[in-house]
């Protein structure tokens, strides 16, 4: 008998959403034909039918009130498996609550100071002394939300005078996000320059699942601030060396990115980090990984073509690239894993 799998989300698989079929939230291309392909495993719409739960609500987007809700829904269904519980989510939607059980861990990430809403509001005169005493500390810095994405609400810091208007920009902000994210808060993390070849910068993910690696890129570019979709084709020895030298690198480093994804409450999950002599230093976990990686590949055009053309000549070099880009298989083997994890961990 198949195991059943129940997704649930911000409209999805709670209260009247419960009664209402979907498409899976937060899903990534490709990622439903592998469930479909994918033998001992298929999705329920029926949350008492199911023994695997997988939440699938987009962390940024999640409401104080929904998470309370997802926590209400799956109250009574705790024997069961369940993918990224609710219960974990401002571990690893806060970053400094992710930087500080990492650190009290002795994880390495960047240093940082937070500020909650109390803290900004009626005391920010005393904020800024503390943001500028850390600036000068490290030279540069980074002031940001704790709770968004991407490079939404974040702001580079090169120059003292630089922080006092942008603090009070991000103050704008937080008292807006705080009604709906009651975590919301001030952010100010140090800003980790890698000494790297050829003044390149590189960014590395690696996708756990329960105690395994499913799968792992690096990105890379002379920019400070990219994604993955910046790299052109002036970019591609570049590229095909770090990945080829990260294979090396991985097998001594495993066991401390597993534990970085586990101690914030996570099975599953992209961690980003950069390498310092060959350390991770974690910047940030995704619970469930994206971007344009994951919806056509690496790079610009020309560069996507290429490694596309020439898998037959790459593949004994960046493998991991390639087992990565076939889409449907990758899917298929991430729920057989999930399957398979429970079929050996919750029955008898």
């Amino acid at each position: 008998m198949n195991n059943k799998i129940y997704f649930l989300g911000r409209k999805q698989g709670y209260s009247a959403y419960k009664y209402l079929p979907s498409k899976i939230e937060n899903r990534r291309p490709f990622e439903v034909k592998g469930l479909e392909i994918a033998n001992n495993v298929e999705r329920t719409h029926f949350i008492n039918n199911a023994n695997i739960l997988f939440f699938r609500n987009k962390p940024e987007k999640t409401t104080d009130s929904q998470v309370e809700q997802l926590k209400k829904r799956i109250a009574n269904h705790q024997n069961k498996l369940i993918i990224n519980d609710i219960n974990s989510f401002y571990n690893y939607d806060s970053k400094d609550r992710a930087f500080k059980i990492w650190k009290d861990n002795k994880l390495s990430c960047p240093d940082f100071i937070c500020f909650n809403h109390d803290e900004i509001i009626n005391n920010p005169s005393d904020a800024i002394i503390k943001i500028k005493t850390f600036f000068k500390k490290h030279k540069k810095i980074i002031l940001r939300t704790n709770n968004d994405t991407g490079s939404k609400g974040m702001f580079i810091i090169e120059h003292i005078n630089e922080i006092s208007q942008t603090f009070k920009n991000l103050i704008s902000i937080v008292d807006k996000k705080i009604k709906t994210f009651k975590d919301s808060k001030i952010m100010c993390v140090q800003y980790v320059e890698l000494a790297s070849k050829n003044n390149y910068n590189e960014l590395y993910r690696v996708h756990i699942l329960f105690d395994q690696i499913l799968s792992y890129y690096v990105a890379t570019s002379k920019k400070k601030q990219f994604h993955q979709a910046d790299m052109t084709i002036n970019d591609l020895d570049r590229f095909i060396e770090v990945n080829h030298n990260f294979k090396k690198i991985l097998p001594a480093i495993k066991q401390e990115v597993i534990q970085a994804v586990k101690l914030l409450g996570n099975n599953i999950g992209g961690i980003e980090f950069f390498l310092i002599d060959n350390k991770p230093c974690f910047i940030e976990l995704n619970p469930m990984w994206g971007g344009a990686a994951g919806r056509g590949g690496f790079g610009d055009e020309e560069m996507k073509k290429y490694i596309n053309t020439n898998k037959d000549k790459l593949y004994n070099k960046i493998s991991n690239i390639y087992d990565w880009l076939d889409y449907d298989n990758y899917y298929c083997k991430m729920f057989e894993k999930i399957s398979k994890y429970y079929d050996e961990n919750f029955t008898s």
